[in-house]
């Protein structure tokens, strides 16, 4: 299934539930190779929406955990997975999608004391290697130390800051 060390840290966060991760398997394509740029554009974890706008499911593609890189982007792709998973047949929001991930991706750099290859992590949790959508990548990064003030395990505490703070941070933008 996952690499061990990914699960003890959803575990750890109160983040594992064994029907969950079943169904968040059975989502899941076969794993590529992270470094091999002829399949990685591949990796991420993509909402099926219905056409009402609802979150219905997701497809998940993760790379072969071979390292503390691959590990983090697994940890930020699953926890995607997570998000959809718990929001299925809520509208999608998808200016709201990366700040939930980029948590669990500094709370296992933290936990995990990683400092190797930092270049690599840094250009990974600016969004550089996984790359997506700059806003809300730019969203997540001005925000992520105010949401992690709160429990990660508390999806649903972190769901509200999560639209608290984008509807505050969207608002700024538009008055400058």
């Amino acid at each position: 299934m996952f690499n061990k060390d990914i699960i003890d840290f959803f575990k750890r966060h109160n983040l594992y539930d064994k029907e969950m991760f079943s169904y968040i398997f059975a989502s899941q394509s076969e794993p590529v190779d992270y470094f091999d740029s002829d399949v990685n554009f591949t990796i991420g974890c993509r909402p099926k929406v219905d056409r009402l706008g609802r979150i219905e499911g997701f497809s998940l593609t993760l790379p072969h955990c071979w390292d503390d890189v691959t590990k983090l982007v697994c940890i930020h792709e699953i926890a995607h997975a997570i998000y959809f998973y718990k929001k299925q047949g809520t509208k999608y929001k998808p200016g709201e999608i990366e700040l939930f991930p980029m948590i669990a991706e500094r709370l296992f750099l933290e936990e995990n004391h990683i400092h190797a290859r930092e270049d690599t992590i840094e250009r990974i949790t600016d969004g550089s290697v996984c790359p997506g959508n700059e806003e809300q990548q730019e969203f997540a990064r001005d925000n992520i130390d105010k949401a992690m003030q709160g429990n990660i395990s508390n999806f649903p505490s972190i769901s509200r800051t999560t639209r608290r703070l984008y509807r505050k941070w969207k608002f700024k933008r538009l008055i400058g």
